[in-house]
């Protein structure tokens, strides 16, 4: 890692004089010091003895942000390449937005596929490679009417050999699932969540009352909140109130202006606080396979029109949910960085700056934009 053209962290490194959101409180001229990869002091009195410090004066030092939904990066959706070098190149990409950690997405796909996504996962990860914390799996187990871009000829329900056969061949890189929690069966769920999977609601036909019932069935979240699932409505308020109503569960949202409204995420923000947080649901140039993304100024559609993914970064949804949703800018950080870290049980490592935690920060301008990204 360099900074300022300079190599950091071969040994002990301190940056110095900056402004540090610790993820908890701001730090006014405080200072850091990284060994090994691992923060081992946040202080705001430098020891004398702190050896070649790099002086941040007039920038922030933030986490790093955790992306908990991407599809691809650098023209390479995964789905459709599934082969170690597209993880290479969604990690590269993620880090010019601020992402270090991110659980890399696949649609509704045949098994074969989904099978040869996982042995690429464990592929990349068995030899080293960062970046990527595991597979999110959106579909196939999903409700045909809610299915939005997903190809419906391989949604399906799934049974416990299905399961079985995913968690045998994910090696525990299997982290989290999108279901239409009414088309599972108890036992289904109750084999993911003993796996340690997080089950997450999404692409759902439930009414209001069966999302009620989620959480008691295990689910943990739900998906792009507002997106592909019943809405909110005077009769029937849907999954969305659900949501607002049970402290048992977060939600994703996509901050990006298409897939919801920014008086809609202004909402679910003041409804939900800590238990909302951003993903960029982003996909990447496509024109080969099943599905097709095809940029569209500021998103990504279908070749039929259908909305079908975000041109996000993380920095991106943290910049427009100020800007246009009314967060305030520690809340923004950290429904891109502690919540989805705290989700993802990665807390311990992620997320804030603390002694202890790895070293994976950001720094920034005073108008957010990045100047380096720091550790992995």
């Amino acid at each position: 890692m360099s900074i300022f053209g300079l190599e950091l962290f071969a040994m002990q490194s301190w940056l110095t004089n900056v402004r540090i959101f610790t993820g908890h409180e701001w730090i006014e001229e405080g200072h850091v010091c990284v060994e090994a990869g691992r923060i081992i002091a946040v202080t705001t009195e430098l020891p004398a003895d702190a050896s070649d410090p790099y002086d941040c004066r007039d920038h922030w030092l933030v986490p790093a942000f955790i992306d908990a939904q991407v599809y691809g990066g650098g023209g390479k959706l995964f789905s459709q390449y599934p082969h170690s070098q597209s993880l290479e190149l969604l990690k590269a990409d993620n880090r010019k937005g601020g992402t270090t950690q991110c659980l890399v997405t696949i649609a509704t796909q045949p098994f074969d596929t989904i099978l040869q996504c996982l042995d690429a996962l464990n592929e990349y990860l068995n030899a080293g490679g960062e970046g990527i914390l595991g597979l999110h799996l959106e579909g196939p187990f999903i409700h045909e009417a809610k299915r939005g871009a997903h190809n419906k000829d391989w949604v399906r329900v799934p049974t416990t050999d299905d399961i079985s056969m995913l968690l045998d061949r994910a090696k525990g890189r299997l982290k989290m699932i999108t279901v239409a929690p009414e088309c599972c069966p108890d036992e289904v769920l109750q084999m993911l969540n003993n796996a340690g999977v997080i089950i997450s609601a999404g692409h759902s036909n439930a009414n209001y009352a069966e999302a009620k019932q989620f959480s008691g069935r295990g689910v943990k979240a739900i998906t792009h909140l507002y997106n592909a699932m019943t809405p909110l409505h005077h009769r029937d308020p849907g999954i969305a109130m659900a949501a607002f109503e049970d402290e048992g569960l977060t939600a994703s949202i996509i901050a990006d202006g298409k897939h919801a409204d920014y008086s809609m995420v202004r909402m679910a923000k003041q409804l939900m606080q800590d238990r909302l947080f951003y993903i960029t649901d982003a996909v990447t140039p496509t024109h080969e396979g099943p599905y097709q993304h095809l940029l569209q100024s500021d998103h990504y559609a279908l070749p039929d029109g259908t909305l079908s993914g975000s041109s996000l970064t993380m920095l991106q949804a943290v910049k427009n949910g100020i800007e246009y949703a009314g967060i305030s800018l520690d809340e923004s950080l950290r429904m891109a960085g502690l919540y989805p870290a705290t989700l993802l049980g990665i807390s311990q490592d992620y997320g804030s700056i603390a002694p202890g935690k790895k070293a994976a920060m950001l720094l920034l301008q005073n108008d957010l934009e990045l100047v380096a990204m720091i550790g992995e």
